[in-house]
């Protein structure tokens, strides 16, 4: 795995001196959706999913680029999440209201959010896909806090079929799904660009169960290489969360998110927190063994260094 260095490039993305960022990171099915549900009840914390920035970006970012190209989506990057805290939609005073009943905290907060009133400190951005580039999260938001969850790639493949169907025979006929917005026609069917040279003919005649855990082991993998490097260890800024741990122990993992973020807790966050259970830890247990053992042949590296294997 690569891992991106513009160390000697400047870069530099103006930002709003208020807000602090927070960045939810993790591959699809991973538990993000849970965690952002979570941080939401933070009467501080403002929390957005997707939408500001496009899938493509992350995956436009884990190819060949300039240092100014790189800086440009770096920039693009933050510069969208800069324009929603300017928005009329995150000025709104309904948008107000609702973070109240979100995170209710007392009646004079709610007068204020009814005229349109805002007390948010933290903005708390989730997009799964920028789990294949964690280095341009940290170059576009070098100061955000990180919360980088993962989960059991086997479990993880198997939600992502149950749930949204991914790289079927179908969805590998254009490049409009999230999975993949480049890709190598090989024949009626385009291979993701992140499937190495040569394996095409293996991906493809592989089962979607099989090309998701594929996809899961790159996420991973870009995002282990960059998070295990030295000074970003040592920076602070990460928090490495095992969705298993989260889910067997709430309690003692939410007060470390907590920590983490420099955040107090609130009334709903431990309501929230009761609602983590371990019902879906292993569900992929019921597919096909042989599936399974041909899943973990190709991710085995990275379900070993998880501690899954």
């Amino acid at each position: 795995v690569e891992v991106l260095s513009f160390a000697d490039y400047e870069v530099s993305v103006p930002r709003s001196p208020k807000m602090d960022y927070g960045i939810v990171l993790g591959c699809p099915r991973s538990g993000t959706t849970y965690l952002m549900r979570l941080l939401n009840t933070l009467p501080q914390a403002e929390c957005l999913i997707g939408t500001v920035i496009s899938t493509s970006i992350p995956q436009i970012a884990r190819q060949p680029l300039s240092p100014e190209l790189y800086n440009a989506l770096a920039v693009s990057f933050e510069r969208s999440l800069d324009a929603y805290l300017h928005s009329a939609q995150y000025n709104s005073r309904a948008s107000a209201i609702q973070k109240w009943f979100n995170a209710p905290n007392g009646i004079g907060n709610l007068i204020r959010s009814a005229k349109g009133n805002r007390t948010i400190s933290r903005f708390i951005f989730k997009e799964p896909f920028l789990a294949f580039a964690p280095d341009l999260v940290n170059h576009a938001v070098p100061d955000a806090k990180v919360i980088y969850i993962y989960r059991d790639g086997r479990d993880v493949a198997n939600s992502l079929l149950r749930t949204y169907d991914v790289l079927s025979d179908d969805r590998l006929q254009n490049l409009f799904g999230s999975e993949m917005r480049l890709g190598r026609k090989v024949d009626h069917r385009y291979v993701p660009w992140w499937v190495e040279e040569g394996e095409e003919d293996l991906f493809l005649s592989s089962a979607p169960y099989v090309r998701a855990i594929w996809m899961w082991k790159h996420m991973v993998g870009y995002c282990n290489a960059f998070y295990a490097q030295d000074h970003i260890k040592e920076s602070g800024k990460v928090m490495m969360l095992k969705y298993e741990d989260l889910m067997r122990q709430p309690r003692e993992y939410g007060m470390a998110i907590l920590d983490h973020l420099d955040e107090e807790p609130a009334p709903g966050y431990y309501k929230m927190l009761k609602k983590a259970h371990a019902k879906s830890i292993g569900k992929h247990k019921k597919r096909d063994k042989a599936e399974i053992a041909a899943a973990e042949r190709i991710a085995g590296k990275e379900l070993s260094a998880y501690g899954y294997l």
